[in-house]
């Protein structure tokens, strides 16, 4: 994650800055009672400031490994997903928080099993 890993470029610290604030707004949002992050007006405005640095900068190895074209995590409870202008400056940022007890993938297994012998 590149949250935990020590950085050594000005471009490293500075998308460091950025992911942080971000992660930090995201846990506001959730302390001031929003269920979707990117509903809060600080979450916005911090994904608005990642989208403007990466308009006139390029993300470094790490952050290109990480967000781009797919999803990557954000501390525990958040996912950043970052995706390149098809034309123009500007990107576009999701954030959204992972709920580990609302997997979407995973269908119960119901068994069917009879209560009295059959055939006899």
């Amino acid at each position: 994650m590149i949250l935990a890993k020590v950085h050594t470029t000005p471009k490293q610290r500075d998308e460091f800055r950025l992911l942080v604030a971000i992660r930090f707004a995201c846990l506001m949002a959730l302390a001031k009672g929003h269920t979707d992050p990117m509903d809060c007006p600080r979450v916005q405005a911090r994904c608005a400031e990642l989208v403007k640095h990466f308009a006139y900068h390029h993300p470094s190895p790490a952050f290109y490994r990480q967000f781009i074209r797919h999803t990557g995590e954000l501390g525990l409870n958040f996912s950043l997903r970052f995706t390149e202008p098809q034309q123009g400056l500007y990107g576009k940022v999701m954030v959204w928080r992972n709920d580990p007890q609302a997997v979407t993938n995973v269908h119960p297994l119901h068994i069917m099993m009879p209560t009295a012998p059959v055939g006899r």
